[in-house]
C-alpha cells in the first residue's frame, strides 16, 4: 500500500487544530507577526491557558509572572511562543491514541525529550534556530501517531514485529503498511503547510548521516540535530519510543555542532535536567 492508498482507505489525513492551521497559513504567507500571533492564540482559551502555564514554568526561568499572551511574546520572544503554540496543538493528537498497548504517554515524552535535545544541540551553533529545533523534536514522530489513530490494528502488528521479531520499526512498517512513519509524517506536514525545513527533517530523521546536500545551511543543521537527538533521547531513556533500538551516530556529525566526545557527559546531564523540568510542566495537562 502506498501513502495515497492509505489516505483513501482511512479517510482524509487528520486536520491541524484551527489555531495551529491559522498560524501555519500566516507563516506561509509571511504575514505572521507578534500582534497577529497573540490575536490568533487568544481566540482559543484552552490553548491560551496551557501556553501561559508553560511560559511560567521553571524551564523558562522567568522571575516575573507572565499573565497574557502579549507578555509572553514580549518576554519569551515571538519564535518561542509560536513554537509552543504549535507544540501544544500537536499534543492533542497524542491524547487520541489512548486505549492501546502502545505507550502513548511514553511516545509523547520521547518527543519532548527529542525536542529538548534538538534545542540544546542547535543552541551551541545557531541560537536563532533553537525554537524551530524544539518544534522539530516535538513533531518528528507524528507519522507514528497517524498510524495509531487511523489503523490501530495494523500499528499494533508493527509493534509486535518490533518487540517479538526484533525488526527495526521502519522495516516492520514497510512490511505492514508499505511505507514508513517518516514518509507519512512528511506527507502530513506538507498537507498542513508546515515549512519545507520541518517536512525534510521528519522525512530524514532516521537517516544517519542524512543527505543534506540539497538543503540550505539552516535546514541542514536542523535535520542533523533531529537525527542525533532522536538517538540520544533513546540512549538517555528520555521517554519511551515505540522502537528503543539505537542507531550509531557517525563521529563526523558532532563536528557540525562544535561538540567533542569529551563534551557529551555534560551535554547529556543538561538534557536530563531540562527534560525533567519540561515533563513537570506538561504533566499538569494530563
Amino acid at each position: 500500500m502506498e501513502i495515497r492508498a492509505f489516505i483513501e482507505k482511512t479517510g482524509d489525513l487528520p486536520t491541524l487544530p484551527a489555531v495551529a492551521a491559522r498560524i501555519t497559513t500566516a507563516m506561509e504567507a509571511e504575514s505572521l507577526n507578534a500582534k497577529s500571533l497573540g490575536a490568533i492564540i487568544s481566540e482559543d482559551s484552552s490553548l491560551t491557558a496551557r501556553l501561559l502555564k508553560l511560559s511560567n514554568s521553571a524551564f523558562y526561568g522567568m522571575s516575573k509572572n507572565i499573565s497574557s499572551i502579549e507578555k509572553a511574546v514580549m518576554i519569551l520572544g515571538f519564535n518561542t511562543v509560536r513554537s509552543l503554540a504549535l507544540s501544544v496543538s500537536i499534543y492533542s493528537f497524542f491524547q487520541k491514541g489512548k486505549g492501546t498497548v502502545i505507550d502513548m504517554p511514553g511516545l509523547w515524552n520521547h518527543s519532548l525529550g527529542c525536542a529538548i535535545a534538538c534545542k540544546l544541540l542547535v543552541e551551541k551553533s545557531n541560537k536563532k534556530l533553537a525554537d524551530d529545533a524544539f518544534l522539530f523534536g516535538v513533531i518528528h514522530d507524528i507519522g507514528k501517531v497517524v498510524f495509531i489513530n487511523n489503523d490501530l490494528e495494523k500499528m499494533e502488528e508493527v509493534n509486535a514485529k518490533v518487540i517479538n521479531d526484533g525488526l527495526p520499526q521502519s522495516e516492520a512498517e514497510k512490511e505492514v503498511f508499505g511505507f514508513t512513519h517518516q514518509r507519512l509524517g512528511a506527507a502530513l506536514l506538507k498537507e498542513w503547510r508546515f515549512p519545507d525545513s520541518i517536512v525534510a527533517g521528519v522525512k530524514m530523521h532516521h537517516d544517519l548521516p542524512p543527505n543534506t546536500k540539497k538543503l540550505d545551511p539552516d535546514t541542514a543543521q536542523l535535520v542533523r540535530a533531529v537525527c542525533i537527538s532522536n538517538q540520544m533521547t533513546k540512549a538517555l531513556s528520555l521517554g519511551i519510543s515505540t522502537d528503543m533500538k539505537r542507531q550509531t551516530i557517525p563521529n563526523n556529525m558532532w563536528k557540525f555542532f562544535g561538540i567533542e566526545r569529551a563534551d557529551l557527559p555534560a551535554l547529556s546531564s543538561k538534557m536530563k535536567e531540562d527534560y525533567n523540568t519540561v515533563i513537570a510542566a506538561w504533566s499538569e495537562f494530563d
